[in-house]
């Protein structure tokens, strides 16, 4: 069942790519309103297709260096890209995911605390709790509880999506017409994609199942599609409520208010409290991948279960130390740090020395 065409290229690398992808940026609302819908309503238009376009190439390109290579883990990844130089993706990704991890836990506490009534504590310690579990028990486990929770986002926003066109086309229409439409998006579009994007080598071990330079393309392209699917989707409900809606810490929460029910909103809190959990699952995952490679180097085996559910307990206790500031000053210095270091370490080497890399094992 796992080994079709479907699972393999289709559904496996776009529900973890999003997952991973979740927590920062999407579960609150707040990416989305600071990187893509401050620019309007065309120029959140604009971020969004750029931001699709950047994840295209970038998935692409990772999928089939990986597959040619067959190094799935980052570490392994990174000394075919970098060389000698690995060490500097190392250092950015360790900063990049306990700043990511951070703003996953702190989003998922305040919303609980907002909506349920629930101490923010006790929300970063159930999301701290299933982190260590889902680690814990493996890949597999992993990957398909990622692809039920990505499954179970998108029936909710099918239904935002009816719910808004049958009752508030109207207000997004006036927001459209009414608006200065002014050239914008593409540079914030940019920003997002590429911090998010450097995120990609940690996650190569959805593209496994990857046999061919055709697969690795298509998975990519369909992984994009599928990973701004929420964005655009939120984008156009945020329009509803535009621009008072720019300057809400939890957007979200607000535009779940205006445009849908308590049941909805009870619906997709519960199944953003788990996509948050999978954001610091996935990377987890990936930090596990390069240890147990590690460990096989110098030792003949990989860790222990107990041992992968330390590693994960260490990096989220590190991640709740840091989110003490909040939501949105954490994801605006979150992302201008790991711009320039992705930018540098990854992306640049990837478009250059890495689309060399490609076409020349295709060449010989």
């Amino acid at each position: 069942m796992m080994d079709n065409y479907f699972v393999r290229v289709l559904l496996t690398p776009s529900a973890v790519f999003l997952s991973v992808l979740f927590g920062p940026s999407y579960s609150s609302g707040t990416a989305v309103t600071q990187f893509m819908t401050i620019n309007g309503p065309t120029g959140g238009l604009v971020s969004i297709a750029t931001i699709a376009i950047v994840f295209v190439v970038l998935l692409g390109l990772s999928f089939e260096l990986a597959r040619l290579f067959k190094n799935y883990e980052y570490f392994g990844f990174v000394r075919v890209l970098l060389k000698r130089a690995w060490f500097l993706y190392e250092i950015v990704i360790l900063v990049g995911i306990v700043i990511a991890i951070s703003i996953a836990i702190t989003i998922g506490g305040t919303i609980l605390d907002d909506h349920f009534g629930i101490p923010v504590w006790v929300g970063s310690l159930g999301i701290f709790v299933l982190i260590v579990l889902l680690t814990y028990h493996g890949r597999v486990v992993v990957k398909k509880s990622m692809i039920a929770s990505v499954t179970a986002l998108f029936l909710v926003l099918l239904v935002l999506v009816i719910q808004l066109v049958s009752a508030h086309l109207d207000e997004v229409v006036e927001v459209f017409t009414g608006t200065d439409h002014q050239a914008g998006g593409i540079l914030s579009g940019l920003k997002y994609a590429v911090v998010s994007g450097g995120f990609i080598p940690l996650l190569l071990y959805c593209a496994i199942g990857l046999k061919t330079r055709r697969e690795a393309a298509v998975a990519g392209v369909v992984a994009a599609i599928v990973s701004v699917i929420p964005a655009l989707v939120f984008h156009f409900a945020f329009l509803a409520d535009y621009p008072a809606i720019i300057d809400e810490p939890i957007p979200v929460y607000t535009m779940f208010e205006l445009i849908s029910t308590p049941f909805m909103l009870n619906a997709y809190a519960a199944i953003m409290f788990v996509l948050i959990a999978q954001t610091g699952v996935g990377m987890q995952q990936g930090l596990v991948q390069r240890v147990d490679a590690w460990q096989l180097r110098r030792r003949g085996a990989p860790l222990t279960r107990n041992w992968h559910a330390a590693l994960a307990a260490a990096t989220a206790i590190v991640s709740v130390a840091l989110g003490t500031m909040g939501i949105v000053a954490l994801i605006l210095r979150g992302y201008a740090l790991l711009f320039v270091s992705f930018f540098v370490v990854f992306i640049v080497p990837l478009l250059t020395y890495g689309v060399y890399l490609i076409v020349r094992k295709r060449a010989n």
